[in-house]
């Protein structure tokens, strides 16, 4: 299962099924869990953890040194769990001494398109896809089952919710709220990811509620604070809306705004 041109250190720990293609290298501090294909001419540096059940492809760099001024060698990591696609020349960076953690997480099941660009210390969830040549600068958060079109990038430190649908060549400097279709430059929120909320198994009760609390919170003349209090007490009942609560009460950076029409 390891091709005799790839370089794997005796270090390393491959697990059982794991295949590795020709002129791959797997460096010292590397754990690779059972079943897993990894392409050719691919570069896993470690300390790098790797579930199962992953297809990475050719030509990508996982668990190299962070691309980061302030980096001085330490072993800090990189964890990826279970099922996920990382397409052709995927860079994954390991974290920096910059977080308590000092790791940079991908969850599970994630479909990460070629040249794809995760930067040190990012946390990626679950069940997130991504269109190609998406780039995360460092820090950033994102939460489960957010979708990226082609040739988005996210500022350092910013935050994309769950469900947010990111239109293809999207730029922000601002965290994108969950649940919303945002696109252009800054990201301008254009309404529900109703296609999202549907397949996630809500019926239209539930959409409903999320539809009023959207309303309360893009739509009124309200301020964001005054309105967070109104689907504090008004949609106890909507889990949805209690995310947005908390999720704009933690933001450091600010939320993108809906767009302006005009």
């Amino acid at each position: 299962m390891i091709h005799p041109t790839a370089i794997v250190d005796p270090a390393a720990k491959v697990g059982a099924g794991t295949a590795i293609g020709p002129y791959s290298i797997v460096g010292a501090g590397v754990e690779i869990g059972p079943d897993n294909r990894i392409g050719s001419h691919t570069v896993i540096e470690g300390p790098v953890v790797i579930g199962s059940g992953n297809r990475i492809g050719h030509h990508c760099s996982l668990g190299a040194p962070p691309q980061d001024l302030g980096y001085k060698g330490e072993p800090t990591r990189l964890v990826i769990g279970n099922g996920n696609f990382l397409g052709d020349f995927v860079q994954v960076s390991r974290g920096t001494t910059k977080t308590k953690h000092q790791t940079t997480t991908i969850g599970n099941d994630n479909f990460l398109m070629a040249y794809c660009h995760v930067g040190h210390d990012c946390q990626v969830g679950n069940r997130v896809i991504a269109g190609n040549a998406l780039q995360l600068a460092g820090h950033v958060i994102v939460e489960d089952r957010a979708v990226f079109g082609g040739l988005v990038a996210i500022h350092q430190f910013c935050r994309v919710g769950t469900m947010a649908m990111v239109a293809g060549g999207s730029v922000t400097s601002l965290d994108i709220p969950p649940y919303c279709r945002v696109g252009g430059w800054g990201c301008a929120v254009f309404g529900l990811n109703l296609v999202g909320l549907e397949r996630s198994g809500l019926d239209k009760t539930a959409i409903k509620r999320i539809r009023e609390a959207y309303k309360v919170l893009f739509r009124s003349a309200v301020p964001y604070e005054q309105a967070l209090k109104q689907l504090e007490t008004g949609f106890a009942d909507c889990p949805q809306a209690r995310h947005w609560v908390k999720f704009f009460r933690e933001s450091e950076r600010g939320v993108v705004r809906e767009r302006e029409n005009k």
